[in-house]
């Protein structure tokens, strides 16, 4: 009996040891895609890890691209803060056209498309920086807390060296 009762405390002691009684799955449960940029032609992957570039006239270059698990967290973190949970799936359908009202556009626009899973939950979420806004006024709050949300992202990828190693972009829009 002791021999059984010292068994199993052994087996309890290295699953314990090991990490096998609970994993960490929180960073298994926060991924993005992001198309972002002029015509949302720049895309960031977790789900397949991946960087897309938009070189412009010279078409896209995509590579490998795997964001450490410290950085995850900090994004995660980004996502929690700018509350990207709570916004609308296409922000710029928020936006009510009033008539007689001055608006702005701007083209070619931003575009940002985020598909992302959070506590295993799936969403996209559209906005088109280029407006429609009202000419005296500024984006409205949901499309600053995406672009801020991406600017967190796009900043770390275009300071890493797998970045700065693709080819440079050709040309501009018009």
């Amino acid at each position: 009996m002791r021999k059984t009762i010292a068994i199993i405390l052994a087996v309890a002691l290295c699953m314990t040891l090991a990490g096998c009684t609970r994993p960490n799955t929180d960073n298994h449960t926060f991924d993005f895609k992001i198309d972002f940029g002029i015509m949302g032609r720049n895309c960031i992957d977790t789900y397949n890890n991946t960087f897309t570039k938009d070189l412009v006239v010279a078409g896209q270059e995509t590579i490998d691209f795997v964001i450490p698990d410290d950085k995850m967290q900090e994004f995660r973190e980004a996502f929690v803060k700018y509350k990207i949970d709570k916004l609308p799936g296409d922000i710029n359908a928020e936006i009510e056209i009033i008539e007689g009202e001055t608006y702005m556009e701007t083209t070619p626009a931003s575009s940002y498309t985020l598909t992302y899973t959070y506590n295993n939950e799936t969403r996209t979420i559209v906005c088109h920086e280029g407006g429609p806004w009202l000419a005296d006024s500024a984006p409205p709050d949901t499309c600053i807390r995406l672009v801020a949300f991406v600017d967190t992202i796009s900043a770390y990828i275009f300071s890493t060296d797998a970045y700065k190693q693709m080819s440079p972009s050709e040309g501009g829009y018009d």
